[in-house]
């Protein structure tokens, strides 16, 4: 068992002032990671990894995840869509050449007319344009 420290560093003077900020997280009981890279080709949807009760290939045991990291670590300037889905819905984000997005939790909610989203079930990646690489880095207990 492990721990593992989270740190995300803003470094920024804004007007002469020092305005960044050291956040640090530390999350305890770590028995796993999983970090991997996939070059996603042009024109298609990859699904990166998947969440469920029950363990196989490709799939995150959803009460053991503790922390997602997605990046966008193509070397073009390639926008990736991230594609996480429910059992019911889908929602998506936008990220950036250099971008992370991170999970905290697989308990995702909500609901808007007609949409209701309960926990992530997968998450896919789509580029935008040319091929993309994407990183991830997984921590379950």
């Amino acid at each position: 068992m492990a721990n593992l420290t989270v740190l995300i560093n803003e470094k920024i003077t804004l007007d002469g002032n020092d305005r960044g900020i050291l956040t640090t997280q530390t999350i305890s009981g770590i028995n796993y990671i999983d970090n991997r890279t996939f070059t996603i080709p042009t024109g298609s949807i990859t699904t990166l990894f998947s969440l469920s009760n029950t363990n196989s290939a490709g799939t995150f045991i959803t009460s053991s995840v503790q922390y997602i990291r997605l990046t966008n670590s193509s070397i073009t300037n390639t926008p990736v869509k991230l594609i996480l889905s429910s059992s019911t819905e889908a929602m998506s984000y936008l990220i950036n050449t250099g971008s992370s997005y991170m999970i905290s939790t697989s308990k995702t909610t909500g609901s808007l007319t007609e949409m209701l989203f309960n926990d992530i079930v997968s998450v896919q990646a789509e580029p935008s344009g040319s091929s993309a690489k994407i990183e991830y880095f997984i921590a379950t207990t």
